[in-house]
């Protein structure tokens, strides 16, 4: 955060000098700093989004909209406790320049005004926020770290007497002071022992900035101040309110938030795992059919007419085989006892003496199911073994699954073998299309340079015409382009000339002929250089109309290039595999980037030119700078389009 009275320098130390890449501020800075900490953190995984909010006289704007002044902006407070700002826009930055961008867009639209101290003195508090989530590629995915940091460039305080504001410049000036005077209450009550009520709703300023100051923060403030003697007054305060600032406490802590999509996404994986896993216990145990999904109404029914037989005696026993099973025949003898009108005791009852009936006929039934028991016992079903697992029996003859068709009957023994990891044996299917084997041994193997010269002569000829072709005809359609575009400049330079000699008529003449009905009356001089203006102007608008239909056309020839020449290439690769094999000689680096250079050779104009010269030299004094002049370019570009538009 940047305080101090106005003209003392908090946006250039916020935001710097967008000219110079030296001279860049603590946004531009940090902004680089955060993608520079993401490019060497590759096992985590980090989202940024920015956003830009102003606070214009007590009232919100979003400078990232195009109608700014338009927006219907609230504070909010989520669920956790964090502030954020209903219908502010966030923007995604996957890139320093992308960030660069929204800020250098958003500095475009701030309200600026002019008085005796600062020539382009803000008139609002600008906050500019990078939102972080922060997840892990090696850990669980569904912990989310989220952080926040808000850059905020403070409106200077200003004295009426010293600046001679007046009109609007002076209302703005009320609500800066007010706004700063508000903020400074708030961190004396944070900076006070003892203080149960801190004033954040008072302003704007402060309700939005309730995260940022003191608690779960790091706050860091930048005191600017004059060097002049004349200002000690507002030196002396400026310093008073760092002081304060000081004084207030934070306790940071890590905000891990639990993502809700990647929890259900994750809960959705362990429920089909365990899914998988139950069946092929289900398959090793030979239990079939076994349902672990909810009953359908079908199914409800048939458990609840198995149920009624069971307690009617027309079904010996009901066979058990998953818990769900056993929960659902639960829920239908309750809806048996409560359909038939009777108490679940006496059912109970009656259950009780059918089975006292029984029990002397069921005897025999248990003693041979023990002694079946023991026979599988005897088998080795339940032993340890010594590979550190339970035997579980020998499955029946049809319990294993039946073999695709197509596939090669196995040898006897050979499953047997490998299920006792007997692997000397055992090898990993062939697959049914071999691949061909090298015509030519590795001995015997040009280079690439060579084979690539030899294929366009002979396998790839179609290839190589067809990329040649379209290069061909894309170096065509730019020269058309470049003509295009010196004779739409030489004719807006010609309608430049003759408006300026109109002008000069007009100022030369000394008084107006008017006609007798009071109409104005131009001379043939006159009438004759606004006769070619108006026609120059017609001719300008069809060649900038044919200089933007020839632009699209080369935009499209350019990626019919790209295309054909990937497609030249990876023909190329195919068939140096298959001819040499895998293990081929890799192509030297320079004589890679001539080949590329002699591929992606075009006609550039001017304009373009001038780009690739200024690039190369910021490549070659300082590479981490090209992200700052791109996203300065962009900006250019920006500001002369909407001036133009307000034309």
């Amino acid at each position: 955060m940047a305080y101090g009275q106005t003209g003392a320098g908090k946006t250039f130390t916020m935001m710097g000098g967008t000219q110079n890449y030296k001279y860049r501020g603590i946004a531009p800075r940090a902004v680089a700093h955060v993608f520079r900490h993401i490019q060497t953190n590759p096992q985590v995984a980090i989202t940024v989004r920015i956003s830009y909010l102003e606070v214009y006289n007590e009232q919100f704007f979003d400078l990232l909209q195009e109608n700014t002044r338009l927006q219907d902006l609230a504070v909010m407070d989520d669920a956790q406790g964090n502030v954020s700002v209903k219908g502010l826009s966030m923007k995604t930055a996957t890139s320093e320049e992308e960030a660069l961008n929204l800020l250098f867009e958003g500095e475009t639209n701030r309200a600026i005004a002019e008085h005796q101290m600062n020539k382009n003195s803000t008139r609002s508090h600008c906050i500019f926020t990078m939102h972080l989530d922060i997840r892990s590629r090696i850990e669980s995915s569904e912990k989310v770290v989220k952080s926040k940091l808000n850059l905020v460039d403070l409106a200077g305080s200003e004295r009426v007497k010293n600046t001679g504001s007046s009109g609007k410049t002076l209302q703005e000036a009320n609500y800066i002071n007010k706004s700063l005077t508000f903020l400074e209450q708030v961190v004396i009550a944070l900076s006070s022992k003892g203080r149960d009520h801190i004033p954040f709703r008072q302003s704007k300023l402060t309700n939005v900035l309730r995260d940022s100051l003191g608690g779960n923060c790091k706050t860091r403030l930048i005191a600017n101040i004059w060097i002049e003697a004349r200002h000690i007054h507002e030196t002396v305060s400026t310093l008073k309110f760092a002081t304060r600032m000081m004084r207030v406490a934070n306790t940071p802590t890590i905000n891990e938030r639990q993502d809700p999509a990647m929890l259900l996404k994750k809960y959705k994986r362990q429920i089909r795992e365990l899914k998988q896993e139950l069946a092929m216990h289900d398959s090793l145990a030979n239990r079939n059919n076994i349902q672990y999904d909810d009953f359908t109404p079908e199914q409800r029914q048939e458990a609840y007419e198995q149920v009624a037989g069971y307690l009617e005696d027309k079904i010996p026993e009901i066979k058990i085989v998953s818990v769900r099973q056993i929960q659902e025949l639960f829920r239908q003898f309750k809806e048996y006892v409560r359909k038939n009108g009777g108490s679940a005791p006496a059912v109970a009852m009656e259950v009780s003496k059918g089975a006292g009936a029984k029990s002397a006929a069921g005897d025999g039934d248990v003693k041979s199911q023990q002694g079946a028991a023991n026979q599988a016992k005897e088998a080795g079903v339940g032993e340890v073994d010594g590979a550190g697992g339970f035997h579980l029996g020998e499955a029946d003859a049809g319990a294993a699954p039946p073999e695709p068709e197509g596939s090669a009957p196995s040898q006897p023994g050979e499953d047997l073998k490998t299920a006792h990891g007997d692997t000397k044996h055992a090898s990993s299917p062939k697959s049914t299309n071999p691949k061909p084997a090298p015509s030519k041994t590795m001995d015997k193997a040009p280079s690439e340079e060579e084979a690539f010269e030899d294929y366009k002569k002979n396998q790839g000829q179609s290839y190589s015409q067809q990329f040649e072709e379209n290069k061909k005809d894309y170096q065509a359609k730019k020269l058309e382009l470049k003509e295009l575009s010196n004779q739409v400049n030489k004719l807006k330079g010609e309608i430049d000339k003759m408006a300026s000699e109109l002008e000069e008529v007009r100022a030369g003449a000394d008084t107006q002929a008017m006609s007798p009905d009071g109409i104005p009356v131009i001379d043939e001089h006159e009438f004759s250089i606004i006769r070619n203006l108006k026609a120059k102007k017609k001719s300008y608008q069809a060649a900038f109309h044919k200089r933007k239909m020839v632009k699209n056309e080369v935009s499209y020839m350019k990626s019919l290039v790209k295309q054909s020449k990937l497609k030249l290439c990876s023909q190329f690769l195919d068939w140096y595999r298959a001819t040499y094999g895998e293990q081929q000689p890799t192509i030297n680096s320079q004589k890679k980037e001539s080949a590329q250079k002699a591929a992606d050779d075009d006609v550039l104009d001017d304009g373009e030119k001038f780009d690739a010269l200024e690039r190369q030299r910021i490549m070659e004094e300082d590479p981490d700078s090209l992200a700052f002049f791109n996203a300065r370019k962009t900006m250019m570009a920006t500001m002369k389009r909407k001036k133009l538009s307000r034309k």
